[in-house]
């Protein structure tokens, strides 16, 4: 799932899965209904049909392919978002440290608060970068196994439309022998 900044879907991403899920139940349904060759347990279909709707499978995976763009770019924008605020407290704590410094009997103080600063930036902008990284091979990973699903999927289609016509020529064969 690609999630917008409030943490939902978009409607662009549904629509892709749905599109793509409507393609592979139209496979299904072609299959389903095709004449059924006795005693083999296998299907005439009409091949220009299913090629058809695989190249319409293949016009929309490339929105997958987007959409791990899109992963990217975010994890990007994370990253940069994350060291801006680590930037931000950075000069904040040295701020702080230098007015401190001026007020002889906190000096040590200042010294100590501002080196806080500086370490709970620094883990705060790795535990961010950590998130972002994390997050970013979790959506690249799901991008990942859709497409490989739906690669597996298409492949055994292909497979088994190529062992029908096959066995058609096959039977046709041992048809006309009988004759």
């Amino acid at each position: 799932m690609v999630p917008t900044e409030n943490g939902c879907m978009t409607r662009e991403r549904i629509q892709v899965e749905s599109d793509i899920q409507n393609l592979i139940n139209e496979v299904e349904e072609i299959v389903d209904h095709g004449t059924k060759i006795p005693m083999t347990g296998k299907v005439l279909v009409d091949d220009a049909v299913i090629f058809e709707l695989l190249d319409r499978v293949r016009s929309a995976l490339p929105e997958e392919i987007t959409n791990a763009k899109w992963v990217l770019k975010e994890r990007q924008r994370i990253l940069d978002e994350a060291q801006a605020e680590a930037q931000k407290l950075l000069d904040q704590g040295k701020s702080y440290i230098d007015k401190m410094a001026l007020e002889n009997e906190v000096v040590k103080q200042a010294q100590d608060y501002g080196e806080d600063i500086v370490k709970q930036a620094r883990t705060f902008a790795y535990e961010v970068k950590t998130g972002a990284v994390q997050y970013a091979d979790e959506m690249l990973k799901h991008v990942e196994q859709s497409l490989y699903e739906t690669l597996q999927s298409l492949r055994k289609n292909r497979e088994e439309l190529k062992g029908l016509a096959k066995e058609d020529r096959t039977g046709k064969s041992e048809i006309e022998e009988s004759e």
